[in-house]
């Protein structure tokens, strides 16, 4: 492929990504609407999925911190 055959293409590629991007976030945002039936309270499953992302993350902040205070106490 030539340089000049890809520099004649470059202004079309934005252009394209734009449309192809406004003619997709309609039918995303209507996907991520949850229904009306979910309260506040109910664990989805999206909420679980935090909820155990939450209980890794301070169990590697417990791990962390004991490896630090022993790396302190043996150096």
């Amino acid at each position: 492929m030539s340089v000049s055959h890809l520099l004649a293409a470059a202004p079309t590629a934005p252009a394209a990504l734009l449309g192809y991007a406004g003619h997709a976030t309609p039918s995303a945002a209507q996907f991520l609407v949850q229904p009306a039936g979910v309260g506040a309270y109910t664990l989805t499953a999206g909420r679980l999925w935090a909820l155990a992302a939450l209980v890794v993350g301070l169990a590697g902040v417990v791990v962390g911190g004991l490896a630090l205070a022993r790396s302190r106490r043996i150096g």
